[in-house]
């Protein structure tokens, strides 16, 4: 059975980084949290792969135009090709996602 995890977006990550970080002014490190966040974005949408050590590696993917099938009354559709974002996780957080406690 699933557990529903709690959700957290990037304000919240934000608090919880300003509340961690007194070495700075919290002007200074809300500019630095987000210019990292500018910057990934900015090298994703370029199709660069960010990789991220013990975190994780970005890529992008681009996925070609198909045809799919409408779930609710079945009937063909065409898909449009698109650029997807692709994340792998690294070992590290997949074995601290993983361990029993």
């Amino acid at each position: 059975m699933r557990t529903r995890t709690p959700k957290r977006n990037k304000s919240d990550i934000l608090k919880a980084y300003l509340q961690s970080q007194t070495d700075l002014t919290p002007n200074i490190n809300k500019a630095l949290f987000n210019r990292f966040f500018d910057i990934l974005e900015k090298n994703i949408s370029n199709h660069v792969t960010v990789e991220l050590r013990n975190f994780g590696v970005f890529k992008s993917r681009f996925m070609d135009s198909r045809f799919g099938s409408d779930p609710r009354n079945k009937k063909k559709i065409y898909i449009p090709s698109k650029w997807k974002v692709k994340f792998k996780v690294s070992e590290n957080i997949n074995k601290k996602l993983n361990e029993k406690t």
